[in-house]
């Protein structure tokens, strides 16, 4: 395409010095015709083809793909039972000081539990973290930091997040981007990975 669009260009560009150095016009024009017909060379327009490497590529970013989610997987849906748990033991508060107490225990021991296996994640398992946990609960990441430990907590987490780039606001799309996770998180599911 681009080939045909630079012959015309200078096709164009050309065709008044041509006309001056020879006295001719470099093209045919029908009687009572006002346009120009230049003829130009065929163009021959091949797909491109897709060797051995290409496919490989695939499988492997594939393989990378459900290696990702099924280190992430598990961690999402503790962090959905734990977050039903504590909004099961939020509701039997009965003040605002037991409430907090609630939050900082639980905060204390999420630290001690996955603070170091969570630290040696890859960005992509991160970011793919961050999706599952929106599939368990149907909040995002960003929303449960926000409501348990406050606004400029989970801004704070925000902005680190996004230096890093991730996004805690991230929905998840189990029909559109997220697609293919879905499909690995469903043979988890089943049992076939």
């Amino acid at each position: 395409m681009r080939k045909i669009i630079l012959l015309i260009t200078l096709s164009l560009f050309l065709t008044p010095a041509a006309t001056a150095a020879t006295g001719k016009l470099p093209h045919a024009t029908a009687p009572g015709d006002t346009l120009r017909h230049f003829l130009l060379p065929e163009v021959r327009v091949v797909g491109k083809i897709r060797g051995k490497r290409y496919y490989e590529r695939l499988r492997e970013r594939e393989a990378r793909a459900r290696r990702d989610v099924k280190k992430a997987y598990p961690y999402a849906k503790e962090a959905a039972r734990r977050i039903e748990q504590i909004e099961k033991q939020l509701t039997n508060a009965t003040s605002e000081k037991e409430r907090k107490e609630i939050i900082k225990t639980e905060y204390r021991l999420l630290m001690k539990t996955f603070k170091e296996p969570l630290t040696k994640l890859t960005i992509t398992q991160g970011k793919i973290l961050v999706r599952l946990v929106y599939r368990e609960t149907s909040r995002s990441s960003f929303q449960h930091i926000r409501e348990y430990r406050g606004s400029v907590n989970a801004y704070f987490w925000q902005s680190l997040a996004l230096l890093f780039g991730n996004n805690l606001k991230a929905e998840y799309d189990p029909d559109g981007t997220d697609s293919e996770i879905e499909q690995i998180v469903q043979e988890i599911e089943r049992g076939l990975l």
